[in-house]
């Protein structure tokens, strides 16, 4: 049995597919990624191999694979699932034409006994973790344990993106752990939290041996400069970062990147983290305003708390990246404007910035209206100033941060014709600060994220062909 991953392929690894294609190949299906596109799925299609056709689905990209999997469905027999955050969130997609299975939760296992199930010949109704659709009845199943023994599973499959033009070899993604303690309204881990009954916000970490026997091992192959943790609270618990970052100096010594909570930084976390090597860190900044920083999104942290992580990590020299919200529905210009003297103060290194989406079942979405649109969330912004100087804000953040002179025009300038040059300034100042200030990992790897960002750029660009297109 094959397992066929659908992707908008943009460089990056996805190592949440990556670990289910190990679990496949370790009981003997085939596995490969191909670029969400028409014609290289079909190329990548065997008709003398039963295919499952699988789509790790983000909310934002939610149409465009489905529509993208009903056009395949008309030519080819193969069985389509959905998985991600979004199919877990709706697994009402299962009554869209085409569509097969929606995994729910966790997808190693799932998906391995779906394979196993469908190669033997076996009935797939009643599998935990998926709602499938047969002869035009849904079955859904029931949520199986999450895993608790994360060393259980064979280290990720990257031999899945390895053919890759983009594929940087310079620069690896790896994840150490899962579950949040943390319930911020507008992250999915709120919804999982509430899915698992309270059980995901336990932190389920890998072992320290197994987190370095795999990047040992891809430094071996590659010329490694540069490890990224995609661990959403890398630093927890503090009895497994100090003895990582012990035997990450000794085994790896390489510089890396992670994500950390400001009121969990003291100078001992950061001291760790210094001594084993870390160059640049991100947290979480989100909003100046103090009632909807904590009521409504729930960070539960102060100014004082942000202020204090930013002078510690910066103290130590280690780059700091924030990430930001603006355009909250109801929230007038001046609300984002002390957001944006905020991250000024805090001298950040890069300051990102989206604007609010209601990602469907979160528990921010219980503060827009009734009638959301959970299909498409971008179209859902609703605040005091105008949406165009919003994502003219947005796009000039990070660049006002910099250059703090320009924060005195920053009212006229959000109101001017100029939302594609400042897209364009956007890309470049993203991807400066990218290459050479958050993830230096060398020439070659900065060759590779030029395309990568032209890519972004050109989808950007073309977002609204992106969602209707096939």
């Amino acid at each position: 049995m094959k397992a066929l991953f659908v992707t908008r392929y943009s460089g990056d690894e996805y190592n949440g597919i990556m670990s289910i294609s190990a679990v496949l190949k370790s009981r003997g299906h085939q596995s490969q990624a191909v670029e969400a596109d028409l014609a290289k799925i079909k190329a990548a299609l065997n008709p003398a191999i039963p295919t499952v056709l699988a789509y790790s689905t983000p909310t934002n990209l939610s149409e465009y694979y489905l529509n993208l999997n009903s056009e395949l469905k008309k030519g080819y027999r193969v069985f389509s699932v959905f998985g991600g955050p979004h199919p877990t969130a709706v697994p009402g997609i299962i009554e869209r034409d085409g569509v097969d299975g929606v995994c729910i939760g966790e997808g190693e296992l799932a998906m391995a006994e779906l394979l196993d199930n469908l190669d033997a010949g076996r009935p797939i109704r009643h599998i935990n973790n998926w709602w499938i659709k047969e002869e035009g009845a849904i079955y859904r199943n029931g949520l199986r344990p999450l895993i608790d023994d994360l060393d259980s599973l064979p280290l990720p499959d990257r031999e899945l993106f390895r053919d890759k033009s983009l594929f940087d070899r310079e620069k690896m993604h790896v994840v150490t752990g899962r579950g949040c303690p943390y319930s911020c309204s507008y992250c999915c881990h709120s919804f999982y939290n509430r899915l698992y009954n309270d059980q995901a916000v336990k932190i389920r970490k890998r072992s320290v041996r197994g987190v370095i026997e795999e990047i040992v091992r891809f430094k071996k192959e590659f010329p490694l400069k540069f490890v990224v943790f995609d661990d959403d609270i890398f630093i927890l618990p503090y009895n497994w970062l100090e003895e990582f970052c012990a035997e990450y100096k000794k085994h790896v010594d390489l510089p890396f990147f992670c994500y950390l909570r400001a009121d969990l930084v003291d100078e001992r976390t950061v001291q760790n983290l210094k001594s084993a090597g870390c160059f640049s860190v991100s947290m979480g900044i989100e909003t100046a305003e103090e009632n909807l920083r904590n009521r409504i999104f729930k960070r539960n942290m102060s100014r004082e708390q942000i202020v204090s992580a930013a002078k510690l990590i910066k103290a130590y020299k280690i780059k700091l990246k924030a990430s930001n919200i603006i355009a909250a529905p109801g929230s007038p210009l001046d609300v984002d404007l002390g957001t944006l003297e905020l991250n000024i103060l805090c001298k950040t290194d890069y300051s990102s910035v989206e604007l609010l989406t209601p990602y469907p079942e979160t528990e921010i979405c219980s503060w827009f209206d009734a009638d959301v649109d959970k299909k498409h969330p971008e179209s859902c912004q609703k605040n005091k100033y105008a949406k165009r100087q919003a994502q003219n804000l947005r796009n000039l953040f990070a660049i006002i941060v910099e250059f703090p002179a320009l924060f005195n025009l920053v009212r006229v300038l959000i109101k001017l014709p100029c939302a594609k040059f400042y897209e364009f300034c956007f890309f470049i100042w993203e991807g400066y600060c990218a290459y050479f200030r958050l993830y230096p990992a060398g020439w070659l790897s900065f060759g590779r994220g030029i395309k990568k960002y032209a890519c972004r750029a050109k989808e950007s660009f073309l977002k609204k062909e992106l969602f209707t297109r096939i």
